[in-house]
């Protein structure tokens, strides 16, 4: 039985490409169409491991994309969080009293209003919202291992989808 090739090249990689497609400018914009970025980090971390198993008889499982994708996840994640964090500290104005007074026109519920005040107290006391850095981090926990597995799973069935003609052709 051959020895199974390290995770952790490709999870790095898979994390490089989903954390640097969410933080910069303009090219983050990817995201907005159902996350493709961060489904394109497992795509990446998937295709970076099946380079490593290229030289051993091992195939490319399941299992492997799931592990490689969540763990770009939520190493992505943390990582996205944190300089989101690290942003809002750095940033001089608050950022809920320029979405209010975007937002004066409409009509929001007093609900809303009274929330988006709270978060606002909070910038202005803190220099950043706890309560808005806690939500990202538990959303960004969630959201970016789900659509990193479900890329690396994607990955998965496109390489072993080519495999398969290729051994047909032979």
């Amino acid at each position: 039985m051959e020895k199974q090739p390290n995770r952790m090249i490709p999870i790095v990689y898979g994390t490089f490409v989903m954390t640097s497609i969410s933080i910069l400018p303009f090219i983050n914009f990817i995201n907005l169409f159902f996350c493709s970025g961060i489904i394109l980090g497992g795509l990446a971390g998937v295709f970076i491991y099946n380079k490593q198993l290229a030289g051993t008889q091992l195939k490319l499982t399941s299992k492997d994309g799931v592990m490689i994708g969540i763990m770009c996840g939520i190493l992505s994640g943390i990582l996205v969080s944190s300089f989101n964090f690290i942003f809002m500290l750095l940033s001089k104005h608050n950022p809920i009293d320029e979405t209010m007074s975007f937002l004066k026109d409409f009509s929001l519920p007093p609900e809303i209003t009274v929330q988006m005040n709270k978060f606002s107290d909070e910038f202005n006391k803190y220099g950043f919202s706890p309560t808005i850095s806690v939500v990202s981090l538990f959303s960004n926990l969630i959201i970016y291992p789900l659509f990193g597995m479900i890329g690396a799973v994607l990955g998965v069935t496109i390489i072993n989808k080519k495999n398969q003609k290729k051994n047909l052709v032979n």
